[in-house]
């Protein structure tokens, strides 16, 4: 295949980091309770504002070390899809390509011609000659204005559905040129 594929979390690693999560929310959910708590009981009258926050300095300090942990454990969860999803897109347009390459293989040898120039297609980072007609259309890219950071979750399944998009349409164009073929 042309691209190289990485792959930086594994699936035992990727595993790990969802049980991982799964405990971590557990840990939150009792973390903001007690710190819910105290609140009350200082409402209540209970304990002074000074005792709340000497009390709830541990648990907002453990709150922030959790909160940090379950942000990278949905990064690496979210790598690890991601890596998988190139993969899987990668070994499909590959699958692809071949069988167009035969096509047009069997085609020019019925109508005895050969490829009179190879044309390099445009890629965003790695470039990959192959033979084509017309070398692909560049996307113009607007201006991204900075915005809320969302989490490492959605970002990957904006990601995904952007990618997915993509692969649609690259889908529908080659099965369009095996119809016209």
């Amino acid at each position: 295949m042309p691209f190289r594929i990485e792959r930086s979390i594994s699936r035992e690693d990727a595993t790990q980091a969802r049980e991982e999560l799964r405990i971590l929310d557990l840990e939150r959910e009792i973390l903001s309770g007690a710190i819910r708590r105290l609140y009350e009981a200082h409402a209540e009258g209970k304990i002074t504002e000074k005792e709340r926050e000497k009390i709830g300095k541990t648990y907002k300090s453990r709150m922030m070390n959790v909160k940090d942990a379950i942000s990278k454990d949905e990064s690496l969860v979210a790598l690890h899809e991601l890596e998988v999803m190139q993969e899987d897109l990668i070994k499909l347009f590959s699958e692809r390509f071949d069988e167009l390459g035969i096509k047009v293989d069997e085609l020019r040898s019925k109508v005895e011609v050969e490829p009179i120039k190879e044309i390099a297609i445009p890629f965003t980072k790695k470039p990959v000659t192959i033979l084509a007609e017309k070398p692909a259309k560049k996307e113009k890219r607007g201006k991204k204005k900075p915005a809320a950071k969302p989490s490492p979750r959605k970002e990957a399944e904006k990601r995904i559905e952007k990618i997915r998009a993509e692969v649609e349409k690259v889908l529908d164009r080659l099965g369009q040129m095996e119809i016209e073929t």
